[in-house]
């Protein structure tokens, strides 16, 4: 009959009372506003759940804690952004794996599993200055020292952890692999976000309907959503109406464009045939700009 499988993760972690006022915390909150503490609270509380002392950053986490918190996904994206800056999460950790883990995260953690037979524990998520040595981790607090008496030794299943690198490196081949098919997605529909404008470059002019694509077709940093699908509303006709009013006030040159076969003073005919070819013209031009 197989054994029970052995639990990772703890059921609660400390939180000191000068969370909140911690600077790093402060830092966050200033720059990312109040929600961000809640985030941060949520990213904890996920990273003690499953691994105990790290949680891996994928495409799915953003959705989870923005899910769990009721914020947007760029919301958790900013404020993680944030505590890699301030140092609330280890910089180099996350920029070498792809995780989140900082030295109080891991201490908490071995502290509270220090009388566990086995407790998986991957090196090199592992920030030096961690004592994680010789199959076994010694855990010290403050002026109490646990002394090994043959059970409290945290022994470092080796096997296992193989194996846990090997997943690591499958679940960073599968993401590698949904990141990709996410921003070839996005190209996609960065194109038909400039079809979708077409119909309205004889109303506002070539100029103006470029400038308004270059502004809300940027990309955010994973290259996964334009900066228009991260507006709460999107109406495209009146998104253009209001870009063209603020055009006139900054005074900006007007875009608007006659129609084929306006009569204009002082044009030839030949001018005009010339317009109406520009015209029939104007998308491809745009297109081969693209």
């Amino acid at each position: 009959m197989a054994g029970r499988p052995t639990k990772q993760g703890i059921d609660y972690f400390p939180l000191d009372v000068g969370f909140f006022s911690d600077v790093k915390v402060r830092k966050i909150a200033r720059a990312c506003g109040p929600q961000s503490t809640s985030i941060l609270i949520c990213l904890l509380c996920n990273i003690y759940k499953d691994n105990g002392y790290y949680i891996l950053w994928d495409e799915d986490l953003p959705f989870v804690i923005a899910d769990i918190v009721g914020v947007s996904e760029g919301a958790v994206k900013e404020v993680l952004t944030k505590a890699i800056q301030v140092g609330f999460f280890d910089a180099e950790i996350f920029s070498v794996h792809g995780v989140l883990t900082s030295a109080g995260i891991q201490k908490r953690f071995l502290l509270a599993t220090y009388q566990r037979k086995e407790t998986e524990i991957i090196p090199e998520y592992m920030i030096n200055g961690i004592n994680h040595a010789n199959n076994s981790i010694n855990c010290t607090k403050n002026s109490i020292n646990h002394v090994d008496n043959g059970q409290s030794k945290v022994k470092v299943n080796r096997k296992k952890n193989k194996e846990n690198s090997t997943n690591v490196e499958q679940k960073k081949a599968e993401q590698a692999k949904k990141l990709a098919a996410a921003k070839a997605a996005t190209l996609s529909r960065k194109d038909s976000f400039y079809d979708s404008l077409i119909p309205y470059v004889e109303r506002y002019g070539r100029e103006m309907v470029r400038d308004f694509f270059d502004y809300w077709s940027e990309m955010n940093k994973s290259e996964t959503k334009m900066r228009f699908e991260q507006q709460t509303t999107w109406e495209v006709a009146k998104r253009l109406a209001t870009w063209s009013k603020r055009e006139k006030i900054n005074g900006k040159q007007s875009y608007s464009v006659q129609s084929p076969g306006t009569y204009i003073p002082g044009r030839t005919s030949k001018d005009n045939a010339a317009s109406r070819q520009s015209l029939e013209d104007l998308a491809d031009a745009i297109l081969g700009q693209h």
